[in-house]
């Protein structure tokens, strides 16, 4: 099935923000500030306005928000609820993810013309805290906002980002990056992943709600209906996690979306 969910039994609780992979391996960070994780809770004794969680490693994970009363926007904690440190992740982020070693984050249009990292459209720090990468900042270019990114490989991530809309390729082990031009027919696209030389995306300015699959050359295909439902604070998210999948996810659940099976369902073979 190119759908699986995984409903969490939270009773009145409901997810601020979660992480899985693509065997349903997640953490989450819940309304009353608990972390969850396959087989186990922990209570922070922290508030956090919005937040985005993800995990580190075996002993860390990450929570990038605005904490009351902390100028500082990343904080990461052990599994014991115990805060190692905080350090400047910046403010209007649109998403974030942990790739070989480095924490990448993604910031909407508001960030534009601010001070790094938050005005870089996309940095990259180390598990201390520390900026090692900025968009902006390292005369790459300029980018008004990234609509999103996800991983590739084991070393890379992709952008998709705004003004123009070209694929950004990130090499975190050099910081080398490469873009090309991506074809109209997705403009727009709010999530996207990747599975080898297969880049699919989600939704677009002109269709709401279909995945477009494309070779990073010269072929492209519209597939699926998938209906996502309204964005917005309380709404379900989605977000790529490579391997041909996506995480969507609402206030009570979590479901991976395996859009290259939902591909080869509708009976498309690549040339």
């Amino acid at each position: 099935m190119p759908i699986t969910t995984y409903p969490l039994d939270c009773g009145e609780l409901h997810i601020l923000d979660l992480d899985a992979d693509e065997y349903g391996n997640f953490i989450a960070l819940m309304n009353n500030m608990e972390v969850w994780w396959n087989s186990m809770q922990l209570t922070l004794p922290y508030q956090f306005n919005y937040a985005w969680i993800r995990e580190l490693d075996a002993e860390r994970f990450l929570i990038i928000g605005e904490q009351v009363g902390n100028p500082d926007t990343g904080h990461i904690f052990d599994y014991t609820g115990r805060k190692l440190l905080s350090f400047n992740a910046g403010e209007y982020i649109e998403d974030v993810l942990v790739q070989a070693n480095r924490i990448v984050v993604a910031y909407f249009d508001q960030a534009a013309g601010e001070r790094s990292p938050t005005g870089d459209g996309i940095a990259v720090f180390d598990f201390e805290g520390q900026q090692v990468f900025g968009y902006v900042s390292g005369g790459h270019g300029f980018i008004l906002a990234c609509y999103c990114i996800c991983k590739q490989d084991n070393d890379s991530v992709l952008a998709y980002t705004y003004t123009g809309f070209p694929l950004q390729e990130l090499r975190l082990t050099d910081y080398r990056l490469t873009q090309q031009p991506t074809p109209v027919d997705f403009k727009g696209s709010y999530a996207l992943t990747s599975d080898r030389d297969n880049v699919i995306f989600y939704s677009s300015y002109e269709d709401h709600y279909s995945f477009f699959w494309w070779n990073r050359k010269d072929r492209m295909q519209r597939f699926g209906h998938f209906k996502l439902g309204p964005r917005g604070k309380l709404a379900a998210r989605i977000r790529g996690i490579g391997a041909g999948k996506f995480l969507v996810y609402d206030l009570h659940s979590f479901s991976i979306v395996d859009a290259m099976e939902m591909l080869r369902e509708e009976g498309f073979h690549k040339k």
